[in-house]
């Protein structure tokens, strides 16, 4: 009968405690994985800030600091903000929602065309419908930067060390793909393009759509201006819908109620700003070397606020698009080898 000897299965041994650690390790940081996945994304976005700072400082602890101070100041504070405003016009938009009456309406266009709808039902359910997303989206975000200070604190201490010591760590991270180094540089640099062609030419531009939108809404007396901007950034960020499926309703409904020289000014002016941004300025921030492709960024986005909350809207997308990137890589891979053989 052989002996059983642990030099024999070493092997075997190392890798199983190995998964067993890596599973271990997985359940520690699950809870902070959307913290630890938005301050790489965040890092990559940023570093070129925190680059040009360095430069003048000529150190790295305070420009890590400087570009943290500046996130806070001016995106943290002002999000929390919009968020608390964001809850209370949609709590006022369900609330005239539940005392909408459109039953004459229904009822002269029975008597007109002879359908049978009750519009009345119909519009009050949707309005509710939309108003319960805001308000549950809204409490997330409060509840998410005001009491979730764990996940913040991780989310900063993960981006200052990101940040100063970032080149290290791509290096080390680099150096444990089993690829081509050819191969590994050009997938490193393509997550880079993506990473800032969907913060910069996606996220930020529809941020800028939706303040231009904020503008001309309280301008031309559009009710709860703060709710529909926000549906204009989320309806610019997501590919197809676009902010026009916003602006243009919005016109119609200050020709409906008399405003009708308003409704003519919003259209102008939305159409000359907004989509100007959408369809110009858009695709030149990206880049071409970005190729973003429209269904992964909805599928990513859908999918990623599902399972990170709130990060997802970036995360999501991100994913989806690296995976596609080295599905592409490899395939251009064994293109190149098969027209050698």
């Amino acid at each position: 009968m052989e002996q059983f000897t642990f030099s024999k299965y070493t092997k075997f041994i190392v890798i199983g405690l190995l998964l067993v650690l890596l599973y271990i390790s997985y359940k520690i940081i699950a809870p902070f994985l959307a913290a630890l996945l938005g301050a790489g994304v965040v890092a990559i976005a940023i570093y070129p800030m925190y680059k040009k700072l360095k430069k003048k400082t000529k150190r790295k602890n305070l420009s890590a600091i400087i570009v943290i101070i500046f996130i806070i100041i001016f995106i943290i504070i002002p999000l929390i903000f919009f968020a608390n405003k964001l809850f209370n016009e949609t709590i006022e938009v369900y609330n005239q929602a539940s005392e909408l009456d459109l039953s004459d309406f229904s009822n002269n266009l029975k008597n007109v065309t002879g359908l049978n709808i009750d519009f009345e039902r119909q519009i009050k359910g949707g309005l509710q419908a939309i108003s319960k997303i805001f308000i549950s989206s809204s409490a997330n975000v409060i509840e998410y930067l005001a009491k979730g200070m764990l996940n913040l604190f991780i989310f900063f201490f993960t981006l200052f060390f990101l940040l100063r010591d970032g080149k290290k760590a791509v290096k080390k991270l680099r150096n444990l793909f089993p690829i081509k180094e050819e191969i590994e540089i050009k997938l490193f640099s393509e997550i880079n393009k993506l990473i800032r062609g969907l913060i910069s030419g996606v996220l930020i531009i529809a941020i800028i759509e939706g303040i231009i939108a904020l503008i001309g809404f309280y301008l031309f007396g559009i009710p709860s201006p703060l709710l529909w901007s926000f549906v204009i950034v989320l309806a610019a960020y997501l590919p197809i819908i676009g902010p026009a499926t916003v602006y243009v309703p919005a016109a119609i409904y200050l020709a409906v109620i008399g405003n009708i020289t308003e409704g003519v000014l919003l259209l102008i002016y939305s159409f000359g700003l907004i989509t100007y941004l959408d369809n110009i300025v858009k695709p030149n921030v990206m880049g071409k070397g970005s190729n973003i492709n429209p269904a992964i960024v909805l599928l990513g986005v859908l999918g990623g606020l599902n399972l990170f909350g709130i990060p997802g809207i970036v995360v999501g997308p991100l994913i989806l698009s690296i995976l596609f990137i080295v599905y592409r890589l490899y395939e251009e891979e064994n293109a190149a080898k098969n027209k050698k053989s």
